[in-house]
């Protein structure tokens, strides 16, 4: 299995950033259904109460291995949740791994 993590920072205040977290996390975690290679993905969002240099946005993934990877970053749907928060994305951090 590989575990994909992904995590963003947003450029937008916070109501307009809380609005487009919301809407990626509920259209991203439905993606499991439509796209096979895909075994699971959750996303979660940072509370806001530590550091504001914080990521805003976490993503984990498990796909079967790499090729399911490479299909599912490609998929359309996948592609459609992205665009919800591509305009507003400020930096992006990922690691594959393994397990």
């Amino acid at each position: 299995m590989v575990k994909h993590t992904v995590m963003f920072r947003l450029e937008a205040d916070a109501e307009k950033r809380a609005a487009l977290e919301c809407e990626f996390k509920e259209k991203i975690e439905q993606l499991p259904a439509m796209i096979p290679e895909l075994a699971s993905i959750h996303v979660n969002t940072d509370d806001g109460i530590a550091d504001p240099g914080n990521w805003h946005i976490v993503l984990t993934a498990d796909v079967p291995d790499y090729e399911a990877l490479r299909l599912y970053a490609g998929h359309p749907e996948h592609l459609k949740c992205v665009a919800i928060i591509k305009p507003y994305i400020a930096a992006r951090a990922c690691v594959d791994y393994t397990f």
